[in-house]
Parts: structure tokens; C-alpha cells; sequence
């Protein structure tokens, strides 16, 4: 990123959020159109019966299926990004990170959809929900169909709170800037002055909010490979050659987090041109993607060679009919195009001028996205198609009404997109200002004592005005030695070391993290062994309570309760309940100025100038 100031990156995120012009209005009805379209052929679907597909013995599964898996792979780059980066402090997710999350969270509603319309009688949805079996329902917790449900569900619930928690800060320089230029009465001021929930910038603010942000990445992590995972036990758990395989699970996360980070690319080049964020997503960020789409392609290739080879040497000569079948046989195109989509194709991202030039970088996404929505068709169909009895061989052809609610789904998940691109910040400004922030601050030692941040009603206070990071935190470092014990800052970024200099106790909120995560895991094995005995039915052979299986309920539990309970500490400490900020905050804290607030009686006003003079503070302000 070139050497902006904190106004300018404020300013180039959230100047796409303005009015839209015409060929954005168009580009929107035309994606209603196409979903409104898909919406009609579901309607004539739900009408006429599941004869108007293709789908017919042998095959059971097809396109539908297909646009579940496809899309609940797009989704995994999100997370991928967002947490695991997060984690590794891998700088060059910030500018792609927002984007990433809100496709993820666009790209499971997407998904969420196709159980629903394979299942063809939409009203009996009911039955595929997990509850406890009341009126003796029986939802089934030794189903992979059901953890389908369970796992999809937790990952839409903690992505999107943990996109929301991201963009809180952001929200609230929104908040500033239509408060500032439309006045408060604007219904757009309104909206933003909710959605930021009082985010004031305050020091207590950002340290409750980092710990918690931290633990969300922790959870949402595991979430990542356990989703995928668990979708390819839909068919690891069968018997069906092609399927029943313990490959399935890293296979299938690789090839998820492959398709994701194409999809990111194939969203953010044209966003990027269009919203003018050039000097906030540079070139830099997209060859970080490409080379990690290098080491995803290299993983599906070796994903490849070794289903081949496990089908050679496992003896199995159904396993190996069905193998040739794929490679070979009328459908070979099909294996044949998700090789050179997926492995051979990303591979000429090892040329530098091929990652670090934005045509040859889209036109190899859209292709390794074509690659993965074909891997998930053969995979699902051929092993149906050609399994253990030759007169039970088969084909499928998908017929207008799958295809077209399949671009009916696009149509509904580029409009979502298209609406996150004008209506939110599409960068997260917070942690772009922060790297600026980073460069300003000295290592500083810490207080001799503990700094109360809650100032005490009715006392003068003194707030100090900066333009710098590094001065804030000399600022406060000074006053603490001078004997000011209650202070608060305001700032646009988090600043960790703020948080040691003035000692601040570490955040209650991992306590309440903790506790809701072991009862959520508590919770998953009651609600599946409970279940499980109102029946007491013996099911694949396994005692009904069957401790296995249910660990994916109880790990789903773990972390959908620890995430909810993470929530609500951050919402509780940081006071993100109230409307208004807090009452010394400045909109200018979420832009570009820093803000100390020192807890000051009358007669240490000339000592508080001393100790703040070597700071430089800008401004002074006196509040009696």
C-alpha cells in the first residue's frame, strides 16, 4: 500500500458507498432478473414434481447437489482468509479479507438453498431440522445429512457474526462521515448509527474487542476444515465406488479453499476497477492469492493421483471399473477438464507475469471455478451412474430446469455481492490505518501502575488531541509516571501496546468464551444422546448411542455456544448495547485524530501540561 494518511484510506473506503449510477442500477436488475427467473423454475418445479429434472434411477444426486457442494466450497476462502490469516499475521489479507467474508456469507445463504430444492417438497424441510424428538420426529444424529445441517448452520451463524464484529469500527466511521454530511436526522445516519451499536474507539473498546475478534478466529478455524469435511462424509459415509473413500475429507477441503480463493479473484479485479480501490488493493494482494492457489492446485493434483492409485491398489475391482469408467469412458471429458482447470491451468501462476497481471489472473479463476463446479458434478454423478450391477449403469442429463435455477443462484449471490459493494465498506479501514499505526509506535515500557480507564462523573477532565499513534502512547506513558491514574483514549485503530503500557486487566471476555463453549459441547452430546434413547432404534448397526458420531454434534455445539457466548462478553464489556458513543468521543477519532483523556482536577491542570508537552499534543480541550 502506498503511503496514505489515515483520511485517505478513510476517504478511499467509503467513497464506493455513494450514490450508485446507472450501470450499477442496471447490473442490479439484471441479477434479479436472473434470480427472479431461477425463482419461477423452482415455483414450476414445486408444482409439476421432481420429473421436470433429470433425475431419475440411478441417479438421485446431481446438479442440485452440485451447487450445494460448489458453494459451500466458495465459502470456505472467506473464513480461510479472514481467521487462519488472521492467526498467522499474514498482512496481505487486510485489503481482501472484508470481501472474502462477505462472500462467504453470500456464498452459504447461496448453498443453503439447493438442500431445500432437491428436496422437492419444500414444506417438509421441517424434518430435516436437528431438535430434540419431541412428538417422537426422530431427527437421525448418526446421519451425515443431519451434521450437514448442523455444520452449515454453525458456519453461517459464526461467519456472520464474525463479519459483523469486523466491521463494527468501520461502521462507525460511516456513522461519522453521514452524521457529518447528511445531519443526524438523515434515515441514512440512522441506519449507520445502529449498525455501529456506540462504537466509540475508546481504549476499553478496543481492548475487549481485540481478545474477543482473536477468539473468534480461534473458533472459526477449526470450523473451516470440519464443514467441508463433514459435507464429504454425505458420501465417504456411503458404499458406493468413487465415493466411499477416507480421502474424501482433505480432498474435499482442498478443493473447497481452491475454488474459494479463485471466486475471491474473480470478484475483487472488476471490484477493485470499478470502486476505485486501487491504492488500497494493490497487485501485491492478488499475487499472495495466486501463489496460494499454486499450493491448493498442487494438493487437488496430488488429491487426483492418489484416488487413482487407491483405486488400483485397494484389488477392488468394482472400485477400478468405476475409476476407468471416470477416466476413460463417455464422461472422461469431464475428469479431463477438472485436470487441466484445476492443477495444470493454476500452475502457470509460478510465471511471475501471470500472477502480477489482472486478464491472465481473472481468466484462470473463472477457469479453475468452471474446473470445481465440473469436479463436483463427476464426483456426485459417475458413481451413481456406474456402481456395482452393469444393468443398474445409467446417465443424467440436467434438463432446462436445473440449469436454469443453477444460474438463478448465481444470479441471487452476485446480487447480494453487488448490494455488501455499495451499502458497506468493502475494505476493513481499521486494519489498513493500523499498519500505519505500527510504524508510528516505539516499543514503550510499561506503568509503574494500573491506569483506571471509567472517568468519575462531576470531576474535570483534560483531553489531549493528536494526529499520531506514537505520540498518544507517549502521551499516555508520560501522565501515567506523572501520577494520573484515571485516563481513557480514543483512537481509529487498535493499538496494542496502549493496552500494556497502562496496564490494563486482561479481558473477562475469554472467561465467558470458554463457559459457553464447554456447554455448547455439553449441550451437543445431550441433545444427541437424548434423542437418541426416546427411540432407542439400532441404526447402521451401531447402539443408538453411538459416542463417534455424536462428537460432530458436540464439536458443532462447541463452537456455535462458545462463539454466542463470545458475542455477548464483548457486547457486555465493551458496552456495544447503547446507541451514542461515549460522551467525550470526537468523530474525528474514527478518522484520523487520537484522543486522551485524562481525569484531572483543577489545581494539576499546569502539572498535566508538563507532562504532556513532550507528546506534542495538537489541541487541549478543558471539560468541567
Amino acid at each position: 500500500m502506498p503511503e496514505l494518511s489515515y483520511g485517505q484510506i478513510n476517504d478511499d473506503a467509503l467513497n464506493p458507498m455513494g450514490k450508485p449510477g446507472l450501470a450499477y442500477l442496471l447490473a442490479i436488475v439484471m441479477l434479479a432478473g436472473l434470480a427472479g427467473l431461477g425463482a419461477l423454475c423452482l415455483m414450476y418445479q414445486t408444482q409439476a414434481g421432481m420429473g421436470v429434472t433429470g433425475l431419475n434411477r440411478p441417479v438421485g444426486w446431481a446438479v442440485y447437489i452440485t451447487n450445494f457442494v460448489f458453494w459451500v466450497g466458495i465459502a470456505h476462502s472467506g473464513t480461510l482468509i479472514s481467521a487462519i490469516l488472521y492467526l498467522m499475521r499474514a498482512k496481505w489479507r487486510d485489503a481482501v479479507s472484508r470481501s472474502a467474508e462477505a462472500m462467504t456469507i453470500f456464498a452459504v445463504m447461496t448453498a443453503g438453498l439447493f438442500p431445500l430444492i432437491h428436496l422437492g417438497r419444500l414444506w417438509a424441510a421441517y424434518y430435516i431440522v436437528p431438535y430434540p424428538s419431541q412428538r417422537e420426529l426422530w431427527p437421525n444424529f448418526v446421519s451425515p445429512l443431519v451434521w450437514d445441517v448442523l455444520a452449515v448452520t454453525t458456519y453461517f451463524t459464526v461467519s456472520l457474526i464474525f463479519w459483523y464484529i469486523g466491521l463494527v469500527p468501520d461502521l462507525a466511521s460511516a456513522r461519522d462521515r453521514y452524521l457529518a454530511e447528511l445531519g443526524p436526522e438523515h434515515l441514512k445516519s440512522r441506519i449507520y448509527r445502529a449498525l455501529a451499536l456506540g462504537w466509540s474507539g475508546s481504549g476499553t473498546q478496543w481492548h475487549h474487542y481485540g481478545r474477543s475478534y482473536l477468539f473468534f478466529a480461534a473458533l472459526a478455524t477449526p470450523l473451516v476444515v470440519s464443514v467441508h469435511s463433514v459435507v464429504s462424509w454425505d458420501f465417504a459415509m456411503s458404499l458406493l465406488p468413487g465415493w466411499h473413500s477416507a480421502i474424501f475429507p482433505p480432498y474435499f477441503v482442498a478443493g473447497a479453499i481452491h475454488s474459494g480463493l479463485a471466486m475471491v479473484l474473480t470478484l475483487m479485479i472488476p471490484m477493485r476497477k470499478l470502486l476505485h480501490l486501487e491504492r488500497l488493493v494493490e497487485m501485491h494482494h492478488f499475487e499472495m492469492l495466486a501463489k496460494t492457489i499454486i499450493l491448493t492446485a498442487t494438493i487437488v493434483g496430488y488429491a487426483y493421483a492418489v484416488e487413482a492409485f487407491i483405486a488400483w491398489y485397494s484389488g477392488d475391482v468394482i472400485e477400478w471399473q468405476n475409476h476407468k469408467w471416470r477416466v476413460f469412458g463417455p464422461v472422461a471429458w469431464m475428469y479431463w477438464l477438472c485436470v487441466v482447470c484445476n492443477v495444470l491451468i493454476p500452475w502457470l501462476f509460478v510465471f511471475r507475469r501471470m500472477r502480477t497481471r489482472t486478464l491472465p489472473l481473472l481468466v484462470i479463476s473463472l477457469l479453475v471455478n468452471v474446473g470445481m463446479w465440473f469436479e463436483r458434478l463427476m464426483i456426485i454423478y459417475t458413481s451413481q451412474a456406474h456402481d456395482f450391477l452393469p444393468h443398474n449403469f445409467g446417465r443424467y442429463l440436467p434438463t432446462w430446469v436445473e440449469l436454469t435455477i443453477t444460474v438463478g443462484s448465481f444470479g441471487f449471490f452476485l446480487l447480494f455481492f453487488f448490494g455488501f459493494t455499495k451499502l458497506l465498506p468493502t475494505v476493513p479501514l481499521s486494519e489498513l490505518k493500523g499498519h500505519l499505526a505500527e510504524k508510528e509506535v516505539v516499543p514503550t515500557e510499561a506503568c509503574s501502575h494500573r491506569v483506571r480507564p471509567r472517568l468519575p462523573q462531576h470531576r474535570p477532565a483534560v483531553l489531549a488531541v493528536f494526529s499520531n499513534a506514537g505520540r498518544l502512547l507517549l502521551a499516555a506513558k508520560g501522565c501515567c509516571d506523572g501520577g494520573f491514574k484515571v485516563m481513557e483514549t480514543f483512537s481509529p485503530v487498535k493499538i496494542e501496546e496502549l493496552s500494556m503500557v497502562m496496564k490494563q486487566a486482561k479481558s473477562p471476555v475469554r472467561w465467558i468464551t470458554l463457559a459457553g463453549a464447554l456447554a455448547g459441547l455439553g449441550g451437543g452430546f445431550w441433545l444427541a444422546a437424548g434423542t437418541a434413547l426416546v427411540n432407542g432404534l439400532v441404526v447402521g448397526g451401531k447402539p443408538p448411542v453411538s459416542i463417534v458420531p455424536f462428537c460432530v454434534v458436540g464439536f458443532e455445539g462447541t463452537i456455535l455456544l462458545g462463539s454466542l457466548a463470545n458475542l455477548a462478553g464483548l457486547v457486555l464489556f465493551a458496552r456495544l448495547f447503547r446507541l451514542e458513543p461515549h460522551p467525550f468521543y470526537e468523530p474525528r477519532f474514527s478518522r484520523d485524530k487520537f484522543g486522551l483523556l485524562i481525569s484531572c482536577g483543577a489545581d494539576e491542570y499546569e502539572r498535566l501540561k508538563e507532562q504532556l508537552a513532550p507528546a506534542h499534543p495538537e489541541e487541549l480541550h478543558v471539560h468541567q
